[in-house]
């Protein structure tokens, strides 16, 4: 239980703060909708989630699996290359990007810029934390989350609020926290090979790849759908994304703790899923809380603030089974098995995302892929696995 706090704890701070930087500088600045930038990027943070999955935990899995040591440090190296070179897309078309969504290019720009190359450097420094974690060192890393994410809010808050140039305090904020990597790269340094066998990455996260990849499609269109109905839809909407959306960072401490305890073959699935359910009844709580009063202080449509949060939380509460039960199915059953039933579902999320029509399209396909995903994973639990002494096993090695 602690060591899921533990992590929780970190994935919540390095989740909040800049949540909390969109609306402060909001109020610093003197204008509600720069708090908007949150929801106008959401896409781009699933970008973020494929390169950490595929080159962080991805990485860190296999070293552990196939006893290859080279292979964490192999996976940062390769990320930095790759994370250049995506990252550099949006920004390059940043003016393409705030237009496709129907919203204000002189407006946008600067804090787009701002968030797409902030998500770049949080890529960076998630490979460093995810080496920690399947270290075994969560308090370490959370150290660094906590102060690399206060480093960036009180910078950014702090020189917006001196500086008159806006521009510049954004600049001076990304280069603070670009070194403060740089340092956290060099001080984790170790000799590796350079190879190209970070493919192999894929087969202990490919899920995850593939849920990343669809979800930048899904919240791309789907967001655009929902902003085309109107501002007093759109600012409910953030409002509610800002208040869950670290809550589901948090929440992705259950599956950390799930991949690394079943990389080391130490996981109790009855243990950690009551852990599990007891720490996301925190979660929602506090975004409950969190969503009416920031509701309420930003003036925002109560009502519609409501109906978006209902959905997250109905997802929310069948999350911790889902969560194990797909880490279980891709690191010890069949991670073919696993994609086809995650691809299986985000397809029906990302037809229902792209082709209803409605400000609630995301959160409505939401809803239909956690039913998809409960019926496949129910019927994998039930078939092919066992619970023995609290730990989850297949029930062909019971026959063995």
């Amino acid at each position: 239980m602690k060591r899921l706090f533990r992590i929780g704890a970190g994935q919540l701070i390095f989740s909040i703060m800049p949540l909390l930087s969109w609306l402060c500088l909001s109020y610093v600045l003197g204008d509600n909708r720069i708090a908007n930038v949150f929801s106008l990027t959401y896409a781009i943070q699933f970008v973020y989630s494929l390169f950490v999955a595929m080159f962080g935990s991805g990485a860190n899995i296999r070293e552990e699996k196939e006893q290859d040591k080279n292979s964490a440090q192999n996976g940062m190296f390769w990320g930095i290359i790759f994370a250049t070179i995506i990252f550099s897309i949006p920004v390059i078309f940043v003016d393409e990007f705030i237009t496709f969504f129907g919203q204000d290019v002189e407006f946008y720009r600067q804090y787009a810029l701002f968030a797409i190359i902030l998500l770049y450097v949080q890529t960076l420094f998630a490979f460093v934390i995810q080496k920690l974690y399947f270290e075994d060192r969560e308090k370490l890393a959370n150290i660094h989350l906590f102060s690399f994410n206060i480093m960036e809010f009180v910078l950014l808050i702090s020189l917006s609020a001196i500086i008159p140039n806006t521009k510049l305090a954004l600049l001076l904020t990304l280069i603070a926290v670009f070194i403060y990597v740089i340092v956290l790269f060099v001080w984790k340094f170790q000799k590796f090979k350079i190879d190209f066998k970070f493919y192999r990455n894929i087969k202990y996260e490919s899920a995850t790849i593939i849920t990343d990849l669809f979800f930048l499609i899904i919240y791309l269109f789907g967001f655009k759908n929902a902003f085309s109905a109107g501002a007093e839809y759109l600012m409910a909407l953030n409002i509610v994304s800002i208040c869950t959306d670290s809550q589901w960072d948090a929440l992705s401490a259950v599956t950390t703790v799930a991949k690394v305890d079943l990389s080391k073959d130490r996981y109790e699935y009855k243990k950690e899923l009551k852990n599990a359910y007891i720490y996301t009844s925190i979660l929602i709580s506090t975004s409950i809380i969190m969503t009416l009063v920031l509701s309420y202080v930003n003036g925002v449509n109560i009502y519609l603030a409501v109906a978006y949060l209902l959905f997250q939380l109905i997802d929310m509460i069948s999350d911790p089974y889902l969560s194990i039960i797909d880490t279980y199915t891709q690191l010890n059953y069949s991670a073919t098995v696993n994609s086809i039933i995650k691809f299986s579902a985000l397809v029906v999320r990302t037809i229902i995302s792209v082709c209803l029509l409605s400000a609630f399209c995301t959160d409505i396909a939401q809803i239909f892929e956690t039913a998809v995903l409960l019926v496949f994973y129910l019927i994998v639990r039930i078939k092919k696995y066992k619970i023995i002494d609290g730990k989850i096993t297949l029930k062909t090695n019971i026959d063995k």
